[in-house]
């Protein structure tokens, strides 16, 4: 049996699951092929602050729909990473030398450290500064 691909998702792509906007249709491929088993998507433990916060802020959301979607993205069983000190440490050499957030630097110090590639819909903060530099991401 062959091992399951696995990819690191940032928030971008995992707030797209929760809002009609552009790309919203590879991003929940993306999350549907997770259910399905046929990959394995790994998220850093500040995705969900961050979906949350995204989301707390849409127009669309209340207090009850925002639960609710709080309630399917736990749901989905994605794995998520452990901040320890070695991929906290990554991330900030990444933060430095990309010239991003410690949040935007997290998913790539996950994805190296799984051996993968992080999937971004950052296009401007995150894929433009981080993938000239060689770090394993891809825009959705």
């Amino acid at each position: 049996m062959a091992e399951q691909a696995e990819v690191v998702v940032d928030s971008s792509v995992a707030v797209k699951w929760f809002s009609e906007e552009e790309g919203t249709d590879k991003a929940l491929e993306l999350r549907d092929r997770h259910v399905s088993g046929t990959i394995a998507i790994w998220v850093s433990q500040s995705l969900y602050f961050e979906v949350v916060n995204a989301l707390r802020f849409n127009p669309d959301y209340d207090a009850k729909k925002l639960s609710n979607a709080m309630g399917f993205l736990l749901n989905l069983h994605l794995r998520t990473a452990s901040m320890d000190r070695k991929l906290l440490s990554r991330a900030g050499e990444i933060a430095y030398d990309g010239g991003v957030t410690i949040y935007d630097a997290a998913p790539l110090a996950l994805a190296e450290a799984k051996k993968t590639f992080c999937v971004t819909a950052d296009e401007d903060t995150q894929y433009m500064k981080l993938k000239q530099k060689g770090y394993p991401i891809k825009l959705l």
